[in-house]
């Protein structure tokens, strides 16, 4: 937008100019518009990174609850797959975590239990594992519960 200036020469005329934006408008920011942009920008960049972290947290609790229950059920499904004299009403011994599944899991406990509740001849197949977080407290467990039957074909 072109705009017309009325000027004053030194000799005291008036003169028309073309000018193609008002004299009266500043060309620079001032101290206080920087400082409350930096401010509005620290304020932004805070949330952001507290957002982030929050997320980056959620997103490790969430593979290591994957991670255990992929480990309880490979722990189940092999108990489940062997025989009904084999499993002994008790806690049963499991083999040790894998050093990835330990790292991965700090202060690993799993526990694998056969109970016999009621009078009917099933077996209830418990496996629980548990773990500590980066400040040393104890996680939720998971827990993977199944009942077993005794085959009806007949044992050689």
């Amino acid at each position: 937008m072109l705009l017309r200036r009325l000027n004053w020469d030194r000799g005291g005329t008036s003169v028309w100019t073309n000018c193609s934006r008002p004299t009266d408008r500043r060309r620079a920011f001032t101290i206080v518009e920087l400082i409350g942009t930096l401010i509005l920008l620290g304020v932004v960049f805070t949330v952001s990174v507290s957002v982030l972290v929050a997320v980056a947290r959620e997103r490790k609790n969430t593979t290591q609850r994957q991670h255990a229950l992929q480990h309880a059920n490979s722990l189940l499904e092999h108990a489940t797959a062997s025989n009904w004299s084999d499993l002994k009403v008790g806690l049963q011994e499991i083999p040790p975590a894998s050093s990835d599944l330990q790292a991965l899991l700090p202060g690993i406990d799993q526990r694998f239990e056969v109970s016999e509740p009621g009078s009917d001849r099933s077996k209830q197949l418990t496996v629980s594992i548990r773990w500590t977080n980066q400040q040393g407290q104890a996680v939720a467990p998971i827990q993977l519960g199944a009942w077993v039957y005794p085959s009806e074909e007949p044992q050689p």
